[in-house]
Parts: structure tokens; sequence; C-alpha cells
């Protein structure tokens, strides 16, 4: 099982790296700093549906994968942890389906209010998860020792949250340390099952 954890885990954060680095690449002007990884995909973007069904489904697809197969090896009390890290592959599927306006702006269209609304849900469950999973860790005697750096990197993305939410010429910059928070800490627990095994 941590074999295909592990794995799971690699898919994650290969998707959640390559396909905006692809995409990034194929649009002039964008800055990796400065736009949101969701301006890929946005409305009437060149790329806009190749980054929706082969970048933001998938990667959503891939997390709930990670958590269906992590918590096949964590105690029940996993359970409210594992739900609220699933809800970061609601966000992504989320953002397929409703695409941002253009220059993802924090109000707008309709379809704009749900992305920012789903988006914000996933974060924030993410966070939020990493946090529970380290209570749930401390007890768990495979994953004891990454129970305070869990809690700690979940504080940390509750905290890019909270700096993402404002106006910033380093607002691209702040969604990838969140990202690369989550997304390394899948790694880390996948390589840590399968080492500790």
């Amino acid at each position: 099982m941590s074999f295909w954890i592990v794995v799971a885990a690699v898919l994650t954060a290969l998707l959640a790296t390559v396909p905006p680095w692809w995409f990034a690449r194929r649009r002039p002007g964008y800055s990796h700093l400065r736009n949101t990884i969701s301006e890929l995909g946005e409305t009437g973007a060149p790329d806009a549906l190749r980054v929706a069904w082969l970048a933001f489904a998938p990667l959503g697809l891939a997390v709930w994968v990670f958590v269906a197969l992590l918590g096949g090896g964590l105690p029940e009390d996993a359970a409210t942890g594992l739900i609220l890290l699933s809800l970061l592959g609601v966000s992504y599927v989320g953002a397929a389906v409703f695409p941002c306006d253009a220059g993802a702006p924090f109000w707008g269209t309709w379809r704009n209010q749900i992305h920012n609304l789903v988006a914000a849900i996933g974060y924030f469950g993410a966070g939020a998860g990493l946090i529970e999973l380290g209570r749930t860790f401390e007890d768990t005697a495979m994953l004891s020792n990454l129970a305070m750096l869990t809690a700690a990197l979940g504080k940390g993305v509750l905290a890019g949250i909270f700096v993402l939410s404002f106006e910033s010429p380093v607002r691209g910059l702040v969604q990838r340390l969140i990202e690369a928070t989550v997304f390394g800490w899948m790694l880390l627990v996948g390589v840590w099952l399968v080492v500790a095994a």
C-alpha cells in the first residue's frame, strides 16, 4: 500500500508542477511570481480548455486518489483530516468547470465567484486537513515523527491563504508556496511510509 501512496504523491506533484510550467511557457507575458495558476485557464485564454481538462481536473482526481490511499492506512479518527484535505481536489475540479475571469479578480462574473469560492474551500481544507492529520499522526506509530511538522505546515497554508486574499505583485508566488507546501507534504508522507515500512 505504501508504494501506491508514494506513486499517487509523485503523480500529484508532477501534475501540480509540469502543466502550469508548460502552459505558462505558451502564454506571453505570464509570470509565475505575479499571476495565479488559475489565470492559465481563465475565460478566453488560448489554452483554457486544455488547462481545465489536462491540468486542473486530473490534478483534482490525483489528490482524491492520494487521500483515499492514505486513508486506507490510517485509523478511523483520520477521517476528518482526510475529508478536509480532499477539498483541495474539489477546488481543482471546480477550477476546471468554473474558470476565473481574465486576471483572476476577487470579484467578477458569477463563474468567477464560484471559482474563487471553491479555491478558498480547497486551500482552507488543505490547511485545516493538515492540522487535523497532525493530531492523528501523534497516535500513529509510523507517522508520529511527522505530527508536529504536518500541523505546522497546515498553519502555514492557512497563513498563506490570508496573504493570498490581498492584491499583490507576488500573488502567484504566494500561491505556489501554498501548493509547494501541500504537494511537498504529500511526497514526504509517501516516501516516509515506504522507508518506514
